[in-house]
């Protein structure tokens, strides 16, 4: 009787230091800290900790979900932080010759790439509005990069050049020629951009493939070739060539292959925009802004390690840290009626529910994730977690709840 007495004290004491509770408030608020954004800075105590993590950093991630208003306001609100802490390099998630194109400009910046817009964007059949420049079509976006310029920053890109973006590229390129080359090639410039405006037509309406009817194209290879004669568009030249096969990886349903080519040539044009700078690996401390997927530490969702790995390794490497933040949205406007994600039936927000129920309607919220990793990933096992929630907190050290998200103020007409 006493065996079976201490056999089942035994088994029950074990049971007890093995417990695992589900993910909590009482267990994220001790690394939970609010803040606003006010006439363009921060408030509260979330300003401390955020200050306090980018200082120690070399490297900043934002690893954003596409299109928010929110998050650019929050990148135009850190700019400035980031600057006093010697901060002066800003990567996007646009290619190298858009990197160019919006480093170029100084002053006016809304105004500018409003233009931009206004000459080459395409609105779909559904009334969806088709920009050259990703990410930048709000006045949102245009503020940051004008408060990033205003204290002279450099802005590059290392993804593939846009969708959207080969009419506009094709301009810059024959701008690029002398008089005698542009007299010359006139006809064909004319006729090569009447043929990209009927491959984007034949693909709204599926007709046919824009990357494959560019890839078939004789036409776009000799009017390729002909730009290719003026130095300065050699690099534009090998940057729509590098896209265009991306792309068709796509068109082709290699899926892993797209990925995988893709995030390869970012790292390659990373390493490239650095150099360009003599950027100092061990020293010198950037910003970089782009889809959560890419600013993951370790395996990504797409089954890589991606930029955001990387630039860790790099940190690590020479004694430093790097910082990534991701971002997820609770609450939101539909119609003018107040939505809540942490509500929601969709899959993705059911297994990340603990964490957004610590989001705010009025207030940002920063969690910091990191205390986290001991409670499922080392004995005694606190946490009982589902896997997609185990992914993100391995994947990000913060994570920010913006308040309510707004529709950003469209920078076109």
């Amino acid at each position: 009787m006493k065996r079976l007495s201490l056999v089942l004290a035994i088994c029950l004491l074990w049971v007890a230091v093995n417990a695992q509770d589900s993910l909590a408030m009482k267990h994220l608020e001790p690394f939970t800290y609010t803040f606003d954004i006010k006439d363009g800075k921060l408030k509260g105590k979330g300003k401390t900790f955020l200050t306090q993590e980018m200082a120690s950093a070399q490297f900043t991630m934002l690893g954003e979900y596409h299109g928010s208003s929110r998050i650019s306001e929050f990148t135009n609100t850190i700019i400035p932080i980031l600057d006093s802490l010697n901060y002066k390099t800003m990567v996007l998630e646009v290619g190298p010759i858009t990197g160019e194109i919006l480093n170029s400009f100084e002053s006016n910046i809304e105004a500018k790439l409003k233009a931009i817009h206004n000459k080459y964007l395409t609105r779909a059949a559904d009334g969806y509005v088709n920009t050259a420049i990703p990410f930048f079509d709000n006045k949102e976006d245009a503020q940051f990069l004008q408060t990033a310029k205003d204290r002279s920053w450099h802005i590059f890109g290392i993804d593939q050049e846009f969708f959207d973006s080969y009419i506009m590229i094709a301009d810059l390129m024959f701008n690029n020629l002398p008089n005698t080359l542009q007299k010359k090639y006139q006809s064909l410039f004319e006729d090569s951009k009447s043929e990209l405006t009927q491959f984007y037509k034949d693909d709204e309406e599926d007709k046919r493939d824009f990357v494959v009817a560019i890839s078939n194209s004789e036409k776009i290879g000799k009017f390729l070739d002909a730009m290719s004669l003026e130095a300065k568009n050699s690099e534009v030249v090998e940057a729509l060539k590098r896209t265009t096969a991306i792309y068709l990886l796509y068109s082709q349903r290699q899926w892993y292959e797209n990925n995988f080519t893709r995030i390869k040539y970012m790292k390659s044009q990373l390493k490239k925009g650095l150099d360009n700078l003599d950027f100092n690996l061990g020293e010198d401390k950037l910003l970089i802004k782009m889809g959560g997927y890419h600013m993951s530490k370790g395996f990504s969702p797409l089954g890589l390690y991606e930029v955001g790995n990387t630039l860790n390794e790099i940190a690590e490497f020479n004694g430093n840290t790097a910082l990534n933040i991701g971002f997820m949205t609770r609450y939101y406007l539909e119609n003018n009626a107040l939505k809540d994600n942490s509500d929601s039936e969709n899959k993705y927000y059911k297994n990340h529910k603990a964490l957004l129920e610590m989001g705010k309607e009025n207030q940002w919220v920063v969690i910091d994730l990191r205390p986290l990793i001991k409670g499922f990933h080392y004995y005694p096992k606190q946490f009982n977690l589902n896997k997609p929630l185990v992914n993100l907190i391995e994947r990000y050290d913060l994570l920010v709840i913006p308040k309510v998200e707004v529709e950003g103020t469209p920078n076109y007409d």
